[in-house]
Order: C-alpha cells, then sequence, then structure tokens
C-alpha cells in the first residue's frame, strides 16, 4: 500500500497537502488579485434622513457608564481660605463637559490689556481625576483647552494637587506655564501640594509689554514667582475676558473642594463677608452624567448639525488609550474591498460643535480587522486632530497593512462652533510619479499630501469607510457628518 506523509481529507482522493493546493491556491491568486488590481468602483451617496443601518462597533458605550456629578460652589458662609471673617466662594466642584461657572461681570480685558487680580485659596479635598479654573475668561468660554481665558489652575489628582497657570485666545491657540517634571507636567520643581485645607496666597498678572512684547503672565504662589511669555502671534490672535471667577475644567472627570477668599481683581477688594450675587451659571446642580471619558457616543442621529435634512452621523468620539484596544470604536458601512490601486473620492458637510485639546476622530476608508491603532493599518482618510497650540487641523492621513504611515503635519483648520462646512478628499494612485498622492480640501482650503515610495506594495485592503476613534490617550470631539458620498466597490 502507498503511503502519504500527511492523513487523506475523507472527501477528496488527495492528500490533505493537495487539497490545500487546490483549494488555497486560487485564494491566493483572488487575493493577490485584488491587492494589485483596480477594481471596478461606483460613489456611494448617504443623506442620512433615514437610520442606514450602519456597523458600529463599541461606538455607544457611554449609556453604561454614566456618573452623577456634583456641583455645589458659590458664595458661602464658611472660612476655609483664611479670610478675616466668614464668608468666602467655593465648594464642591467637579470636572465635566457640562460648563459650571460663579463669575462676576468686569469691564472687558483683551491681551493689550494689563491686568492683576490676588487673593488666598485652599483645597480641603481633591478626588483623582478633577480639576477647576480660577481667572478671566468670557461668557462664551467653553472646553479644555478654553478659549478666551488666562487663568490658574487646579489639577486634583487623589488626596493633592497640582498648580498650572495657562492661557486660551480667541481661535483655540494656548500655552501655559508648565515644565515637564518626571511623569506629569506642574508649574513648579516641588511636589503636589496635599489637600489637606493648607491656605496659600497667590497672584496672576498679564503684562502686554514683557516678553518683548508678545506678553507675559506672571504667577505668584506663596512667595514664589513663575512666568511663561504667550507663544509668537498668540497675543496678535488675541482673546476677550468680561467676566473673573471660579470655572469647572470641560473635561469629565471627578470633584474637588475649593476655597477662595480676600480676593482683589484690578484693585477692587472682595472680603465676601456680604453675598457678592455675582452670576450663576451650572453651579448649584446635582445630574447624571454620560459623557464621560473614554466612553463614546456616537453613530447615526436625527439630529442637524452638519446641515441637509435631519438626520446624520457623529457625536462624542473619545482619543482611546492605545494599551486598552477595547476603547476602540466605529460606525461604518460596508464597501466590498478596495485597495491602494484604486482611485478613491469622498465628500460631504462636517460641524464640530465642541472639541477638547488632545483630542481626534478620523473619517475614511479602512479594515475592520485593523480598526485599531494611531493611525490603525489599512487607512486612508481624514484625521480632525491636532496639538492644543493649534485647536484641530483637517488633514490627510494613510497607513498601509504594514503600518507604514504619515500624518500631515499641517492643514486647514477646523473649530467648534455651529457653523457647517464643505470638505472633499480624493486619493489618485498614479500621482505623485505612481506612488499615490492624497488631496484634501476643506471650505476653500486645499492641502495635498504625497504618499512614501514603497507603500503601495504590501496588499493594503479597505473593506469598510466611516468614523473610528483614535487610539491614543487624549480628549473629545463632538462632531458631525451629512450628505456624504464616497467610493465602494461596484457590486
Amino acid at each position: 500500500m502507498r503511503h502519504h506523509k500527511y492523513p487523506r481529507n475523507p472527501r477528496f482522493k488527495q492528500p490533505i497537502t493537495e487539497n490545500w493546493r487546490l483549494t488555497t491556491v486560487p485564494l491566493i491568486i483572488i487575493l493577490v488579485s485584488i491587492m494589485f488590481t483596480p477594481q471596478a468602483t461606483a460613489d456611494r451617496f448617504a443623506d442620512f434622513r433615514v437610520d442606514p443601518n450602519w456597523e458600529g462597533k463599541g461606538n455607544r458605550t457611554a449609556e453604561k457608564h454614566r456618573r452623577t456629578v456634583v456641583q455645589d460652589f458659590g458664595y458661602s458662609q464658611t472660612n476655609y481660605a483664611g479670610g478675616e471673617t466668614s464668608g468666602e466662594i467655593g465648594g464642591r466642584i467637579s470636572r465635566s463637559l457640562t460648563p459650571a461657572i460663579y463669575a462676576t461681570l468686569i469691564p472687558t480685558k483683551t491681551l493689550n490689556d494689563h491686568f492683576t487680580a490676588s487673593g488666598k485659596f485652599a483645597v480641603t479635598e481633591a478626588d483623582g481625576s478633577s480639576g477647576m479654573l480660577i481667572g478671566w475668561f468670557n461668557t462664551d468660554s467653553r472646553g479644555w483647552r478654553t478659549p478666551n481665558s488666562l487663568a490658574f489652575r487646579l489639577d486634583g489628582n487623589g488626596g493633592k494637587y497640582w498648580v498650572f497657570f495657562e492661557y486660551g485666545t480667541q481661535n483655540y491657540l494656548t500655552g501655559s506655564g508648565a515644565t515637564f517634571e518626571g511623569e506629569r507636567y506642574q508649574t513648579t520643581k516641588t511636589p503636589p501640594e496635599q489637600a489637606d485645607g493648607t491656605v496659600h496666597t497667590w497672584s496672576l498678572t498679564y503684562d502686554p509689554k514683557g516678553a518683548g512684547g508678545n506678553g507675559e503672565i506672571t504667577f505668584v504662589m506663596d512667595g514664589n514667582t513663575y512666568t511663561t511669555p504667550l507663544a509668537p502671534g498668540h497675543k496678535a490672535d488675541g482673546a476677550t475676558f468680561n467676566r473673573f471667577g471660579m470655572m469647572n475644567m470641560q473635561i469629565a472627570g471627578k470633584g474637588m473642594n475649593v476655597y477662595l477668599d480676600a480676593l482683589s481683581i484690578d484693585g477692587d477688594p472682595y472680603d465676601f463677608t456680604d453675598n457678592p450675587e455675582w452670576e450663576e451659571n451650572g453651579n448649584r446642580t446635582t445630574f447624571d452624567d454620560n459623557e464621560i471619558r473614554p466612553y463614546h457616543n456616537f453613530g447615526w442621529s436625527e439630529t442637524n448639525h452638519a446641515g441637509g435634512t435631519s438626520g446624520e452621523i457623529g457625536g462624542l468620539v473619545w482619543r482611546a488609550d492605545e494599551r486598552k484596544p477595547e476603547q476602540a470604536g466605529y460606525y461604518a458601512d460596508q464597501i466590498g474591498h478596495l485597495t491602494l490601486e484604486d482611485t478613491l473620492e469622498a465628500s460631504g458637510k462636517v460641524a464640530m460643535l465642541r472639541a477638547s485639546a488632545d483630542s481626534a476622530v478620523l473619517i475614511g476608508w479602512f479594515n475592520s480587522e485593523t480598526h485599531i491603532g494611531a493611525p490603525p493599518s489599512n487607512f486612508i482618510g481624514i484625521m480632525v486632530e491636532g496639538p492644543s497650540r493649534i485647536g484641530h487641523y483637517f488633514r490627510p492621513v494613510y497607513a498601509n497593512a504594514e503600518g507604514q504611515h504619515e500624518i500631515m503635519q499641517t492643514g486647514p483648520v477646523i473649530k467648534p462652533s455651529d457653523a457647517s462646512h464643505q470638505w472633499r478628499l480624493t486619493y489618485a494612485p498614479d500621482a505623485n510619479n505612481g506612488d499615490g498622492q492624497m488631496t484634501v480640501t476643506f471650505n476653500d482650503e486645499t492641502v495635498s499630501l504625497n504618499l512614501k515610495a514603497g507603500v503601495r506594495t504590501d496588499g493594503t485592503i479597505f473593506d469598510r469607510f466611516g468614523m473610528l476613534s483614535f487610539q491614543r490617550g487624549g480628549h473629545f470631539v463632538d462632531i458631525y457628518f451629512d450628505d456624504i458620498s464616497y467610493t465602494v466597490q461596484q457590486k
């Protein structure tokens, strides 16, 4: 009897090895054909008037992680902050995307004016991931890091806290007096302060003529002086301040107990013996909050932020932790199989309502098996993201199957607002001497990104088009897309 090295497959006369050749080799040929042969493509249009029933993975996790938020601060007859008599401002202030403010109206200031404030503060309790601001801001100031603000920040971390001072211009350009020490940004080279009720003295001053005319901030705490200049161009970008007071850090987190007394604002004293009846907004409330980092809440909705008729895709998307793949999420349409050999086009409308610094979201073509990364492998599209000193770029990004990637360093800037914008993305595989080129248009601004040589040769495959999270720890964007046209494989 003739024996084979491998057992026979009972359904075939050939050994398993020969059957493998008959079944797998054609499959490889098919895959290679997909990888390196342009597909027959078509344009698909979605106006989202009705639920498109796109595939969602990890995109609606927020409801399972609701948290009770307590805001209970303002005028108080207590005396934690060391005033000569009872009476101060403060209390329980919690991080949340929902604003909470207690402030006084002031004569309007800009970055061309000189202004100063001083006083005493005490922190009696600080949960991990807590924080608040004391300083100048605007009635329209929202988010972290806050535009139209100049303040010092108390950043709680479980029984202790760090002290920062920072600013934000009207167009989301930001800077701070923080330095990097060990594993943490902090204003000083000293250890963090204990949240034990110790009273600290402080002053915060802005000099428009400082730092060679760029503007300079000086912060004094317990007799120690720290300064930082505004970055070049930030003073010219401008900021407007019409309030001074306390504001919660508008990012998901927990709470801290902070008190402020013996306050002076541009020479006007406040001892808080009597209720000053400052302006209140969300500072005395308790509510269930589901806007909690890093739990997404995006997909189809009946809203109409991006323009067109009611119905669009979008919502709250968090920059997820790269060490925790379970935090990734996407909402996307199945498009067949496309590759970097195919000409790809997408366009539509977009509105970014809110956005924190250090946040991001992706929209484009990707592979459902490799959707996790920063950026993920097998991706070509747009990333809404940027450094805190800029705000948010609307820029092209790609990554092939081997993880070779590039994110354009600059691009058009999108700002949080109610405005709807037009956008367009094209990928031309034959451009750039055959290496491929991406072009992104945002309103009337256009940028192009050339793919590096060799990127197209590794068999990148896309099987989805839609929104997905960016896998690098950070914060949120609240963004919506509508009236999208995009390339799919022709059936």
